[in-house]
């Protein structure tokens, strides 16, 4: 009986953490004194590569959409009322900071970061 109970609070406790990641919650992603996040945004400047919004919005809404509805505020915060650059929004998505969780290239390629970027755009949080 006590091996069934640790497999399922095994099972439970990878649930939940697998649920945690999936909207980029779990645990503070800031450094810690002495550590970084990465290189500033010029790495990650440069102008959108699409134009696919409709393809964006259904990454956004799989990916984003939890924490951030609509590119509104929930878990996350609006991302529609304070504009972000191209840059600043790729280095968000690749580094992640607070709550949420960076995105890797594996997870979200380059190509569908950039329509969620298109998608952003058809919705005036890319400036």
């Amino acid at each position: 009986m006590r091996h069934n109970k640790i497999g399922f609070l095994h099972a439970t406790s990878m649930a939940c953490g697998l649920v945690l990641c999936a909207c980029g919650g779990g645990g503070a992603a800031e450094p810690s004194a002495g550590e970084t996040t990465g290189g500033g945004e010029a790495q990650y400047e440069g102008p959108m590569t699409s134009t696919d919004a409709v393809r964006g919005k259904e990454l956004f809404d799989t990916n984003c959409g939890d924490c951030h509805p609509g590119g509104e505020a929930d878990v996350g915060p609006s991302l529609i009322e304070t504009p972000h650059t191209p840059a600043r929004l790729r280095k968000q998505i690749r580094e992640g900071s607070g709550k949420m969780k960076p995105f890797s290239e594996k997870r979200l390629p380059n190509e569908d970061m950039e329509a969620v970027l298109a998608y952003l755009a058809s919705i005036n949080a890319v400036k």
